[in-house]
């Protein structure tokens, strides 16, 4: 491959990034292949589980064909599927749990092997390329909030507690003494979940005690990842209340940063805010958030082209930061400093004064936004009765048409 093409492989890779729809929806689709690929070969052995759920006995005679890789395939099948919605959504706590489902699903693909399943190989390596593709986008991953968090991680624990009920259940035969019901099994369920282990029922097989151990590694995983996604951020930002008198936002993920204080900063906040919006705010002074007229704002008091002052405000995980001070010449330091930590939010600078556009222009922000230059000339056309093009004007308002470019060359000349 010559230089050439490199070239425009990356030049296609990049625009193929810049897609809304791009890598999470394909992803997504992958996955639920997956857990449809799971589901099918235990399908028609469990038709008949709702017919037999109460009673005893009666689903190990329904699935006598079905050994341990096919019992947590019917759980991961579910598993995975419910996860390809949240990755769908974007959310940062369904890739974490996909993930999760992923690696058990490389083991059981594993396991395969060792039974000569023909379909085994590919398999594995549909479930191998499938997980670095997850980690790959990792990034990609960093919408959600708690409520949808903890939507997520309620799901994530009812299949594992569904799945342990159900396993727990069919290998009852294999426990000492023998668990013979639903209640029984109910109970075991969650002193292995809990990982209390008071001992009194016991497995006898090999096959019960690796099935208790991915009961237990899974539920000490999953435990873990809920209370570190969920509770830890909602103790956290109710004893930064507490102690500050205003709410901190602790998840700082696919938000908007507005980096000081004017009149466009403002009422650039009040729209987000309106909109459901989450949104970071980067002040010298914190006396100066009174001019936002808003009590729960996210704050964040330093320097907004210190890159310290940035990574503490989230700046590798936001959509946007927008540096909308009335000074032009912070404004491009701010973007420098986005630049400098090589990160994929967009940019958007404001600039007051006609002279800074082109020099502005040089640090190469997405946007560039500058109402007040073109206040003056908006106005005198009206006043005058001339023409406006509503197009270019826009264009000129937002900095990224060549009629700005123009019109600087002309006042320079």
């Amino acid at each position: 491959m010559n230089l050439d093409d490199r070239s425009r492989l990356h030049k296609a890779v990049e625009d193929l990034t810049r897609q809304t729809w791009f890598p999470h929806i394909p992803i997504s689709l992958a996955l639920a292949l997956l857990g449809v690929l799971h589901l099918m070969p235990v399908l028609d052995q469990a038709q008949s589980l709702q017919l037999h759920l109460l009673t005893p006995g009666s689903i190990r005679q329904d699935l006598t064909g079905v050994d341990l890789p096919g019992v947590s395939q019917l759980s991961l099948g579910v598993f995975l599927l419910i996860m390809s919605v949240g990755l769908w959504l974007r959310l940062q706590f369904a890739w974490l749990l996909a993930v999760l489902g992923l690696g058990l699903a490389i083991v059981l693909a594993t396991l395969s092997l060792q039974s000569d399943r023909p379909a085994g190989i590919w398999q594995l390596a549909y479930d191998t390329l499938l997980m670095g593709s997850l980690l790959a986008a990792h990034r990609q991953f960093s919408g959600g909030s708690f409520q949808l968090a903890t939507l997520a991680a309620l799901v994530a624990v009812l299949v594992l507690f569904a799945y342990t009920v159900f396993g727990t259940y069919y290998f009852g035969a294999q426990f000492s003494p023998q668990i013979d019901t639903l209640t029984d099994a109910l109970y075991v369920s969650v002193v292995t979940m809990t990982t209390v282990g008071f001992g009194d029922f016991t497995p006898t097989t090999t096959d019960a005690r690796l099935f208790l151990v991915s009961v237990i590694l899974l539920s000490i995983a999953l435990l873990s990842t809920a209370v570190g996604a969920t509770l830890i951020p909602a103790m956290v930002s109710r004893i930064a209340q507490i102690t500050t008198g205003r709410r901190v936002n602790v998840l700082r993920k696919n938000h908007y940063i507005i980096i000081g204080y004017s009149a466009l900063a403002a009422n650039t906040y009040r729209e987000l805010a309106d909109r459901q919006k989450q949104v970071t705010v980067i002040l010298t002074r914190k006396s100066d958030s009174a001019h936002f007229n808003a009590e729960d704002i996210d704050i964040v008091v330093g320097d907004g082209g210190n890159l310290d002052t940035l990574r503490e405000a989230g700046a590798e995980q936001a959509k946007a930061i927008m540096a909308l001070m009335d000074d032009d010449s912070e404004n491009a330091f701010v973007i420098l400093a986005v630049k400098e930590l090589q990160i994929k939010a967009k940019t958007v600078v404001a600039v007051s004064q006609a002279k800074h556009l082109a020099r502005v222009r040089r640090v190469h922000p997405d946007m560039i936004i500058a109402p007040q230059v073109l206040g003056g000339e908006l106005l005198t056309s009206v006043l005058t009765g001339e023409r406006i093009d509503v197009k270019g004007i826009m264009g000129r308002l937002l900095g990224q048409s060549d009629a700005v470019q123009t019109s600087d060359k002309k006042k320079q000349n």
